[in-house]
C-alpha cells in the first residue's frame, strides 16, 4: 500500500505539477512549474502532453493548483524525503487531494499494485506512472 501511496503524491505532483496560486492561471502556468521541476523528464512529458491538448479553465487551474498546494503541504512538513517518513494520515490526506483534482479536470484515476492510470472522460489513458521507483525528491 505504501508503494501505491507513494505513487499517487508522484503522480499527483508529476501530473498537474506545483505552482504558487495565482489569480488567472493556465495551463502554461503549470508547465513552466513542471518544467522547472526535479521530476523524471519522461513524467513531466506525459502532463505537458496531455495539459496542451486539453483546455483547462482559469477556474480549473486554480482549483487544481490549490489542491496541489495542499499536498504539497502536507509533504513539507512532514519534511518527507521518502515514502516512510509520511504518516497514514499522510497518504489518505494526499490521496484526497489527487482525487478531488482528478475530478475537476474529468479525470478517473485507477491504482493497481504495478501501475497508476490516469483516464479522461471517453477512456483514453492520458498519463501512467509505475507504482514501484518514484521517490521522493
Amino acid at each position: 500500500m505504501k508503494k501505491i501511496i507513494v505513487s499517487l503524491l508522484f503522480a499527483f505532483v508529476l501530473f498537474f505539477g506545483v505552482q504558487a496560486n495565482v489569480a488567472a492561471a493556465t495551463e502554461n502556468d503549470i508547465i513552466k512549474t513542471l518544467v522547472s521541476s526535479s521530476l523524471p523528464s519522461n513524467y513531466v512529458q506525459q502532463a505537458k502532453n496531455y495539459l496542451r491538448s486539453n483546455d483547462v479553465t482559469a477556474e480549473e487551474a486554480n482549483q487544481v493548483i490549490d489542491h496541489i498546494n495542499n499536498a504539497q503541504a502536507v509533504v513539507n512538513a512532514r519534511g518527507a524525503k521518502s515514502v516512510n517518513q509520511l504518516t497514514k494520515a499522510d497518504k489518505q490526506a494526499i490521496l484526497a487531494e489527487l482525487t478531488a483534482t482528478a475530478a475537476i479536470l474529468d479525470i478517473t484515476v485507477t491504482v493497481t499494485s504495478k501501475r497508476v492510470v490516469f483516464n479522461d472522460a471517453n477512456g483514453t489513458v492520458v498519463a501512467t506512472f509505475p507504482t514501484k521507483g518514484n521517490g521522493v525528491k
